[in-house]
């Protein structure tokens, strides 16, 4: 009776060509995740995920209760990827699968490797704050087209990824990367609507737009906006790193008919200077 448990447990399996594998606990193991683009991968462990991290942002990563989806943004996208359980982390490489039919559709964990820890997970599952950026917008969200170039490369900067709306509110997922020397202390960002702003061409057609340093913009003055969420990956940023968050806040109504909307996110500085974002809505 247990050898068929057993080709069950560990097989994959084929779903319409796409993968679905079974994989057990085992914090010295890198499981390679095949992914496409425009095709959503699932993992779904046993036990809620605490942290996730990835080493680019050519990657959409969500994650709620016990799944984490995945989604390139780039077709030859490649990455690595961390999860955190109460029973440990996972490593994952994330690679370009050779064709849909090659994709992993899920990877699901081996229930047998926590059973022991059954009690327990259930009570750190009603312990565990989720996350109140709405589900939908993994799929939804809009990516952000960056406009100009940065003229120093060796700060921190902030790069927004993707902004979605919903009931008069803007969820906003960005990266922080560190250029510069030294560990940098991120925080929540303060937003601000700009008033009147004003540029050398017209920001009618750069919505979800980000303006960098040396775009010439000019504003008259700035309105402070209400940030009702915010999620940030790590608590340091450490030379050369990469740490993503999100925040979220209320949609500021337009001061000025026919003209865009523009906030500001403005960061702790580092030792260069101010370190912010202006986002064209």
């Amino acid at each position: 009776m247990n050898r068929p448990l057993m080709l069950i447990v560990f097989a994959t399996v084929t779903a319409f060509g796409q993968k679905i594998e079974i994989q057990k606990l085992d914090r010295n193991k890198i499981t390679r995740m095949g992914t496409t683009q425009n095709h959503l991968s699932v993992i779904e462990l046993l036990e809620p995920v605490t942290q996730v991290a990835a080493g680019s942002s050519s990657f959409k990563i969500e994650w709620r209760e016990n799944k984490v989806f995945i989604q390139p943004l780039e077709p030859e996208a490649t990455t690595n990827l961390f999860i955190w359980t109460a029973s440990g982390r996972l490593s994952y490489e994330l690679v370009p699968a050779d064709s849909v039919q090659q994709m992993h559709f899920a990877i699901d964990q081996d229930p047998g490797t926590i059973q022991a820890r059954t009690e327990k997970l259930v009570e750190h599952a009603t312990a565990v704050e989720q996350p109140k950026v709405p589900a939908a917008m993994l799929m939804e969200s809009m990516p952000v087209k960056p406009i100009g170039s940065s003229k120093n490369h060796q700060k921190v900067a902030i790069v927004l990824q993707d902004v979605y709306r919903k009931d008069g509110r803007v969820y906003l997922r960005y990266a922080i990367v560190n250029g510069g020397r030294t560990v940098y202390l991120p925080a929540a960002p303060e937003v601000f609507t700009l008033n009147s702003p004003r540029a050398p061409q017209s920001l009618i057609p750069l919505a979800n737009s980000q303006l960098t340093a040396d775009y010439q913009l000019k504003w008259k003055d700035q309105a402070p906006v209400a940030v009702v969420h915010t999620e940030i990956q790590a608590p340091v940023v450490r030379p050369g790193q990469t740490a993503r968050g999100v925040v979220a806040f209320e949609l500021p109504s337009p001061n000025e008919q026919g003209v865009r909307t523009v906030v500001k996110l403005a960061f702790p500085a580092d030792l260069a200077g101010p370190v912010s974002a202006v986002l064209v809505l």
